[in-house]
């Protein structure tokens, strides 16, 4: 029973060591302000806030979708 364990701790290390060895491809969105206060807002005034959005990964980023609060 004991061999079988280190077996399988020995098979997850290595096939997990490329992953760990290499990290996770992929694109990575980074949002520096994830909020936007606006306080108060007189009826009728427009109110307009950029969000700074890039890709910290190193793949193409996409964004499909964007529920506003």
């Amino acid at each position: 029973m004991k061999k079988l364990c280190y077996l399988t701790i020995l098979f997850l290390v290595i096939t997990a060591h490329p992953l760990i060895s290499h990290g996770l491809t992929g694109p990575k969105i980074f949002i520096e302000a994830k909020e936007f206060d606006l306080k108060e807002v007189q009826e009728g005034k427009v109110i307009a806030h950029t969000f700074k959005v890039s890709n910290k990964g190193d793949q193409t980023l996409q964004i499909q979708r964007v529920n506003p609060g």
